[in-house]
């Protein structure tokens, strides 16, 4: 019958763990590699309004949210829905319909792959003095 010595076994317990390593530190080195990699996040935000002249009212939009697509690296962040701002310029508007550009505050370090939908329109009317 075959037996093992206690050195055998010490030698195979020393191998299993050493396997065992060695797995935990390669997926660890992965990850360490891939910490730098890009990322790319989707974000459902609200759209404000702003810079609307105080004679003006808005009286509706076609959408009040918008799908905003971003990529970053990823170091030790990561982004969140309250970073991500999108809104309308309302500067130079008339009464009515008017099709404005939806614009994006971003923090830092990301890039703005995309809005959906990229415009929306913006129904204006004159404020009512009570």
């Amino acid at each position: 019958m075959f037996s093992l010595s206690e050195n055998h076994k010490k030698l195979i317990l020393a191998f299993f763990i050493a396997v065992l390593l060695w797995t935990y530190a390669s997926d660890q080195t992965s990850n360490i590699f891939n910490l730098g990699e890009e990322q790319a996040a989707s974000f459902l935000v609200n759209i404000e309004t702003r810079n609307l002249a105080s004679e003006y009212e808005v009286e509706s939009l076609s959408t009040s949210r918008a799908v905003v697509r971003v990529d970053y690296i990823s170091y030790f962040t990561t982004i969140d829905k309250e970073d991500v701002r999108a809104y309308v310029d309302l500067t130079d508007v008339d009464p009515g319909d008017n099709l404005k550009i939806i614009e994006v505050d971003l923090p830092s370090g990301t890039r703005l792959m995309g809005t959906d939908p990229g415009y929306i329109i913006v129904k204006i009317r004159e404020a009512n003095d009570d």
